[in-house]
């Protein structure tokens, strides 16, 4: 394992997090009417687009990766990694989802449900975040569609019958 990757990796991802965080924060500023329209420039948009698609592709291929009841980014340790290492990575994608999710959110909800079409890139950002957020939820715990149309998990399908399975 060759920590100075896992340390700028993690540093270069925290940073993303925090620009879309930024981002994030001052459109819904803009569209509850806190700050002017201007103060979301174009470029803004356009950071916002770009970094939110990079960061929500990090967070839906790590949920791919992890084994369902296996906290995420665990495996990136190798394979005897140290109690200390593990927790500091447990508690740091953790927090990275935590803060995705939460920001995520906020986007739907303000940006897309209760002010579409205020701000536009905001709006598209919300409407984006819940189709990536319910298909991380699938990654992540491994859910597929079954034969029949049911969903299938861990080889059991909900909605077939048991000798469709």
């Amino acid at each position: 394992m060759d920590i100075s990757k896992l340390v700028f990796g993690g540093v270069l991802v925290i940073i993303l997090l925090g620009i879309y965080v930024y981002l994030v924060a001052v459109a819904l500023m803009v569209v509850m009417g806190s700050v002017p329209r201007e103060s979301f420039t174009p470029e803004m948009a356009s950071t916002l687009s770009l970094i939110g698609g990079l960061v929500s592709a990090l967070v839906i291929a790590e949920l791919a990766v992890t084994t369902p009841g296996e906290p995420p980014g665990a495996r990136i340790l190798g394979e005897r990694p140290t109690e200390g290492a593990r927790n500091v990575v447990v508690w740091v994608v953790t927090l990275y989802l935590v803060v995705w999710t939460v920001t995520g959110l906020a986007a739907f909800i303000w940006g897309f449900l209760r002010h579409q079409g205020v701000l536009a890139a905001l709006t598209d950002m919300g409407q984006s975040w819940i189709g990536v957020a319910i298909a991380a939820g699938y990654s992540y715990f491994g859910i597929k569609p079954g034969q029949s149309g049911g969903l299938r998990t861990n080889g059991k399908v909900r909605g077939e019958s048991t000798e469709d399975a």
